[in-house]
């Protein structure tokens, strides 16, 4: 049987969002493909380690006993060595790894971010060949077209700072120099997107062999139970609670329509705010509990600025709401479906206008939408975690 290092730093997080039941997901899937070694990134020390997590991953991959040693001494973590270089600690597990295990047919990173970007193709070298699933949110995508002026233009307006946007994106151009000099000595066999709006705003495809993973991501078939366009009058927002998913552009509109905001507090500030304008905060929702509210909603609103395939999005569609969102690339070429309208970014104003278009359809309507075949067959396609993983299967097969 063939050898597979995932390295990731997700699975074993205390956090519970998309992109980590996308690894949780995947691990359970694909282990019964090959002799599957987990390798934890320095970023697990960052995020915070569920011994649980950790106890569950161990029933389908093996985990190098070097990285329970190195947990036990608690290390400290700097996160810009973690973010330019390959830090002590990366080396550690590296060298650890290696003596422990060998190396390995190939190395697969799911769901790699900037944070683990380093650590992560360190890593790789630990196998003959490597491939990895990136992520590429507009305005922080490796290798992004932007330019630095309309980066530091779009972060001012997301988190009203100027400084910190000239920060971030100064932090962002590094990055990347450092990733492509570091990535090109060996290059990997393919980078996995996850929209095929990526070919057009960054650069990425000017250096690698780009693949769009096709499923990405997988709703819970539970939706499907509360799928009905029996509507009631109120427009939902679903993610995270924080200025760069537009959480509190979401307010602007929930000062005209009835809205029911569902997700994790991150900015306590948007909370209060919302709790001020009488708008329903509902923060540890269960997934029944979110599938009835969202299934029974007029429309989604995402006015989110920071999406490389959205989840949300897909949840809503297969429960038969509509969805207003933002015309970021890595969505208008995903979603082209008539239940999803889009507006110009940052437009609250267009946002506000469309939302009052969609709570005047009646079900009728809306229930016509949804009758179209391909919609139906992207929403089949996406409904069961078997096909992410037979999708990750056959690319890395196609390498090894």
């Amino acid at each position: 049987m063939l050898s597979l290092g995932l390295v990731d730093s997700r699975a074993i997080s205390k956090f519970n969002a998309g992109s980590e039941k996308h690894v949780r997901e995947v691990i359970k899937r694909i282990s019964t493909h090959y002799k599957l070694y987990y390798l934890p990134t320095t970023h697990a020390f960052l995020d915070g380690i569920s011994d649980d997590r950790l106890k569950e991953i161990k029933k389908y991959a093996n985990v190098p006993s070097f990285f329970e040693s190195v947990l036990d001494r608690r290390p400290r973590v700097t996160l810009g060595r973690e973010l330019f270089t390959f830090s002590p600690l990366s080396k550690e597990l590296k060298d650890g790894y290696e003596k422990e295990i060998g190396g390995l047919d190939f190395i697969y990173v799911p769901h790699n971010y900037r944070i683990q970007l380093m650590s992560s193709l360190l890593l790789s070298e630990l196998g003959r060949k490597y491939g990895m699933l990136l992520m590429t949110d507009p305005h922080n995508s490796l290798l992004e077209k932007e330019s630095f002026l309309n980066c530091i233009k779009n972060w001012t307006k997301i988190w009203s700072n100027r400084k910190s946007a000239i920060e971030f994106c100064s932090i962002q151009r590094l990055q990347n120099i450092i990733f492509l000099t570091k990535s090109l000595r060996k290059k990997p066999s393919f980078i996995a997107v996850m929209n095929d709006g990526v070919f057009k705003y960054t650069n990425l495809p000017k250096y690698f062999n780009l693949r769009v993973l096709s499923p990405p991501h997988a709703f819970n078939p539970l939706a499907l139970k509360y799928r009905n366009f029996e509507k009631d009058n109120y427009i939902v927002f679903l993610g995270r609670i924080n200025t760069a998913k537009g959480a509190n552009e979401a307010l602007e509109v929930g000062k005209h329509f009835k809205l029911k905001m569902i997700g994790y507090s991150e900015q306590e500030s948007i909370v209060k705010q919302a709790k001020n304008l009488s708008i329903e905060v509902i923060e540890n929702a269960s997934e029944e509990e979110k599938y009835e509210i969202l299934s029974r909603a007029k429309g989604l609103i995402l006015p989110s600025h920071q999406e490389a395939f959205s989840v949300t999005v897909l949840e809503a569609l297969a429960v038969g709401t509509p969805v207003i969102t933002y015309d970021l690339p890595s969505l208008t070429s995903v979603y082209k479906f008539k239940p999803v309208f889009f507006v110009r970014e940052f437009d609250v104003a267009s946002l506000a206008r469309k939302v009052e278009e969609i709570v005047t359809f009646n079900n009728e309507k809306v229930e016509k939408m949804f009758t179209d075949v391909q919609l139906n067959e992207f929403i089949a396609l996406h409904s069961s975690w078997d096909n992410v993983a037979n999708a990750i299967d056959s690319m890395i097969k196609n390498f090894i």
